[in-house]
């Protein structure tokens, strides 16, 4: 898969730089354009006349950090090239580079001597008591923090708010690390 890299912002304000000058693609496969923004968020476009060659016409991105475009060549383009233009600064900048397009290589057909083998899908371990346990807890921990935040609401003056927030609080850290040792 070719890749162009393109960095905007690295020399200064609205600083363009193409790392290639040409690039070569085979016919029915794509071309990635990554756009790095190494200053503030701003605009680039992408643009190309090779209609011989792709569907790929015009594109305006919005690059914060990075960002990557597909450029789809046709299976059925002949050997040749076209220019991909990289504009930037509101038109200030322009730079580009030449896509290439070659047939793509025969792939040779050999036959394995032997056969690979297959791999069976792994197994499931079967639902243990204390993976149950993990079940249940999780099912009731969250249903237990709603009924005590909601009792707290409605009789706030017969609880003791300490005592009620360190019930949520454990009840909580409880949900958190079952569910962080349910992963593991």
């Amino acid at each position: 898969m070719p890749i162009v890299e393109v960095q905007l912002n690295r020399l200064g304000i609205n600083s363009l730089e193409v790392l290639a000058d040409s690039v070569e693609v085979s016919a029915g496969t794509s071309l990635h354009v990554r756009v790095v923004n190494f200053g503030a968020p701003t605009h680039a476009t992408l643009r190309t006349e090779g209609s011989a060659y792709t569907s790929f016409t015009y594109e305006n991105l919005y690059v914060e950090a990075e960002s990557e475009i597909k450029i789809d060549i046709l299976p059925s383009a002949n050997p040749g090239s076209f220019e991909i233009q990289v504009i930037s600064g509101y038109g200030m900048r322009r730079s580009g580079f030449t896509v290439n397009v070659i047939l793509p290589e025969l792939e040779e057909k050999t036959e394995s001597v032997c056969p690979e083998p297959t791999q069976k899908p792994p197994r499931r371990a079967p639902l243990t008591t204390a993976g149950l346990g993990v079940i249940l807890i999780n099912l009731i921990a969250p249903i237990l923090g709603f009924i005590v935040l909601i009792f707290w609401i409605q009789a706030p003056a017969a609880v003791n708010t300490t005592v009620m927030a360190v019930i949520l609080y454990i009840i909580m850290l409880a949900g958190i690390i079952i569910t962080w040792r349910s992963v593991q």
